[in-house]
């Protein structure tokens, strides 16, 4: 038998029949890729002087929060709304219909690393098709907080990298407040949800972030963190304000905006991490209490 003929056609498209360049499809690849780049940083300095810009990039990189910050941006710029992505594939494979004509979201995909000329390590990125759950018939998740007060509260404390203290007052009447001479962080008595999440998180959030030497920016960094964690659990987060802006934001270069908004990220994710530890705790003891009945 012979079977030439499926070998011969397997090298042309299927569309126009036209034998596969490599180098052709590397250059789309490329294009693709810079596109994306170019759509990431004219985000990023759009929002550093939008505030309703800048909030919709906070509010998906709550929704996101495993996504890097390019990742973020691209989503906040193309749909802002999104709330649950994946593939064409994958949809289908969950049982879900894609409609018609769907409007498609275009993210970078981590792919291989790769040495440059210097010895320096990079990632090589793959643009990528993502569809919204908004593109088909699935039903949303339902934001339902798994977690009571106390098991939040635990949570936040927990793995805390300073020492922790409950006061009856603190100065400006503010909830939560870290003194770093003596690193400890004071926790007013008396406080109830949301305000005990928001203040603290503020504080932890200060922890874990590097001083820039702009005590405005530095704070401000510390509040867009503790929104994206308070968001992500469920946490009332209406008190939550970004209509004026740092004016530091408006003269930033776009690669020391991203960097910021990394930082916000880290900060986040450093939270994320204790908390998720604390709450698989919680899970294993409960589980345990269950099998002794």
């Amino acid at each position: 038998m012979n079977f030439d003929d499926i070998i011969t056609s397997s090298n042309k498209t299927e569309q126009n029949n036209v034998p596969f360049n490599k180098e052709e499809w590397a250059k789309k690849k490329q294009a693709e890729r810079q596109e994306l780049y170019d759509l990431a940083d004219k985000t990023a300095e759009e929002i550093k002087s939008d505030s309703l810009k800048f909030k919709q990039y906070l509010d998906i990189q709550a929704q996101f929060n495993v996504y890097s910050v390019n990742n973020a941006l691209l989503i906040s710029a193309q749909m802002p709304n999104a709330t649950q992505i994946k593939e064409y594939d994958d949809w289908r494979k969950a049982g879900a219909f894609v409609h018609k004509n769907p409007v498609f979201i275009k993210i970078l995909e981590p792919s291989e690393s790769y040495n440059k000329t210097d010895n320096t390590t990079r990632t090589f990125y793959n643009p990528k098709r993502m569809l919204d759950i908004s593109q088909t018939n699935a039903r949303p998740r339902e934001n339902t907080r798994n977690h009571s007060d106390r098991e939040l509260l635990k949570a936040f404390l927990h793995e805390c990298l300073v020492d922790v203290s409950s006061v009856d007052n603190l100065s400006d009447g503010k909830g939560a407040e870290w003194n770093k001479e003596d690193n400890v962080l004071y926790i007013r008595k008396g406080l109830e949800s949301p305000a005990i999440f928001n203040a603290l998180s503020v504080e932890l959030a200060k922890v874990g972030l590097e001083e820039s030497g702009n005590q405005e920016l530095d704070n401000f960094k510390s509040y867009c963190a503790s929104y994206l964690v308070c968001k992500k659990h469920g946490i009332d987060v209406s008190s939550y304000n970004f209509d004026n802006l740092p004016e530091t934001l408006k003269d930033m270069e776009t690669n020391d905006i991203k960097n910021m908004l990394g930082d916000i990220r880290g900060a986040m994710e450093d939270m994320n991490a204790r908390m998720s530890n604390c709450f698989e705790q919680i899970a294993r003891e409960q589980k345990n209490k269950a099998q002794e009945r």
